[in-house]
């Protein structure tokens, strides 16, 4: 265990610190950013939050635009609950009523103060238009999900993440969507794995443990967004007028726990820190906005509270079936179903009157892993799967519409029944979104290596030899009629699904005509750009449809 105070890698000498605006600093250069740390709170009678802070600055350039890229390296200190055994009590949580009842997580809560170091990559990484007229004012801020460490080498000693070379290369493709709409990014780096002694916190009992991590800790983010709010405000001129909050899985979580806590979507004036959320596929499909006092939910039951409660967007990737194993003291409520758990929570925000701020987008064939760190095609060795991105720009105007309050952005889209089918005729009105490679399929995507798996591979329709099997030896039932046969043609597949009358046959033409169909019909609904709904036409004009040259 270690329990001495990390010291800073690095000591410049007064000559050699860069003031804050001057000219862009070389990428072996660091200066202070510490003028833009807010203010210390008092939490266990000791100063809690960012203490030091190093910076270096680049100059980038993306789809005809010219950014700033300011990468800081912080080193503080934030608080949160834990307890000393069961499920996710290593977590640091902000949101304690949330976690541990859903976890079924017993034992006395513990408030405890971490520390996080730059050393071991906890970073921002900033980035805006360096014109003013290339900024719409608002700032997206990200919190990634679990398993980030230095220690497993997903997170890097903070002055790393800047490939000199290629400034763009750290930031993912939600990244480049935020900021080629003009928006600026917070890119915020944390250690999210618990349990290996990366992290060392103090409880309030004095003693000290190294188990904790920021995995679900909201103090940290909030801190992190007060830095880049400010760094704008200097270097733009004025504060953002909107601060929205992207989470992918426990970063999803973090965004839905801080929407649900009383009191925690607040700074130290008492001021909405976040105006609105985008939630990418929450972690174990939690949490619920529910807490349970004597048998009673007592969240959002007064329209004081649900005044409070700020706009969410949620993807949904339908495919991640992962089974969450139950614990002896969840609540019955919880489902140990991820997926179920998603629609869970879209039932109740709705049932609590809160369904005008609250939107939810499932995605059909689309596992955990969106592909927004996967190369451009999607791909990694076997593994292929569906671009979140693509619709990830369509649910950031839904949502800034919401805040804005400039348009009812189309309604929640789901095949359960409960959400989809809005008038309760059996007919499911608004089903889940479909991607052409899935209205309009050429084989279908499973989950890979196995079933619960985070990403997916494909198994093409090429009309020879047996279905596949995943890597756990289940078969991948590709025309859901329940045993291991054979392969159909993409015909035949076609025919099955009633895209074709029986014994017609494929043409490209009827192919083209449905993926048009398909791309056009979600660009209508304003997820897909015109620019991907051509690529998608395009691709479908050029598309082998010969079996033995399908790819998986």
């Amino acid at each position: 265990m270690h329990t001495s105070k990390a010291t800073l890698f690095v000591h410049l000498p007064a000559a050699a610190v860069i003031a804050f605006g001057s000219a862009m600093a070389a990428a072996d250069e660091h200066a202070s950013c510490d003028a833009f740390l807010p203010d210390p709170r008092t939490v266990l009678n000791q100063d809690v939050g960012p203490e030091s802070c190093l910076m270096h600055e680049a100059d980038m350039t993306y789809m005809g635009r010219e950014y700033t890229r300011i990468d800081m390296g912080l080193d503080g200190t934030a608080e949160g609950y834990v307890t000393g055994e069961g499920t996710y009590h290593e977590y640091l949580t902000n949101g304690p009523d949330l976690i541990f009842e859903q976890a079924g997580t017993p034992g006395e809560r513990q408030l405890a103060i971490a520390r996080y170091e730059r050393q071991r990559g906890s970073a921002i990484l900033l980035v805006f238009p360096k014109s003013l007229d290339d900024w719409n004012g608002k700032l997206w801020v990200t919190a990634h999900g679990r398993g980030r460490s230095f220690r497993n080498g997903a997170l890097k000693r903070w002055d790393r993440y800047l490939n000199a070379e290629d400034p763009i290369a750290e930031l993912d493709k939600i990244d480049r969507v935020m900021i080629s709409k003009g928006y600026a990014l917070a890119s915020t780096k944390r250690t999210s794995e618990q349990g290996i002694g990366e992290v060392i916190a103090t409880l309030e009992d004095g003693s000290i443990v190294d188990f904790a991590a920021f995995n679900d800790n909201a103090s940290l983010i909030k801190d992190f967004t007060l830095v880049a709010e400010k760094v704008l405000q200097e270097r733009l001129g004025k504060k953002p007028s909107r601060t929205y909050l992207y989470g992918h899985s426990a970063g999803a979580r973090i965004a839905r726990s801080i929407n649900y806590t009383p009191g925690l979507n607040e700074d130290a004036q008492g001021r909405p820190m976040f105006d609105g959320y985008l939630l990418d596929d929450s972690a174990t499909g939690l949490w619920l906005p529910v807490v349970m006092r004597n048998g009673k939910d007592v969240l959002f039951q007064t329209d004081e509270e649900k005044a409070l409660f700020r706009p969410q967007v949620e993807i949904v990737h339908q495919m991640y079936t992962k089974i969450w194993d139950r614990a002896p003291n969840r609540p019955a409520w919880v489902t140990n179903s991820y997926l179920g758990n998603k629609r869970v929570n879209a039932k109740i925000v709705m049932d609590k009157g809160l369904g005008d701020r609250f939107r939810m987008y499932e995605i059909r064939s689309m596992s955990h892993d969106g592909g927004e760190g996967l190369p451009p095609d999607n791909r990694l060795g076997k593994i292929r799967v569906l671009d979140v991105s693509l619709i990830i720009g369509g649910a950031i105007d839904k949502l800034d519409a919401l805040v804005e309050g400039t348009g009812v952005p189309l309604a929640s889209k789901s095949d359960w029944p409960v959400i989809g089918d809005i008038d309760d005729d059996g007919v499911i009105d608004n089903p889940a979104i479909s991607y052409p490679e899935v209205a309009c399929p050429l084989g279908v995507f499973y989950p890979y290596p196995k079933s619960g798996a985070g990403t997916t591979a494909f198994a093409a329709f090429t009309g020879e030899g047996l279905e596949p099997l995943d890597e756990s030896n289940v078969f991948v039932d590709m025309n859901r009629n329940g045993i291991w046969d054979f392969r159909e043609t993409p015909s035949a597949a076609w025919q099955r699904l009633g895209l074709l009358e029986a014994g017609e046959d494929l043409t490209q033409q009827r192919y083209v005509d449905c993926v048009t169909a398909a791309a056009i019909g979600l660009g209508n609904q304003g997820f897909f750009t015109a620019a991907t709904t051509t690529r998608y036409i395009d691709e479908a004009r050029a598309q082998s449809l010969d079996p033995s040259t399908l790819v998986e």
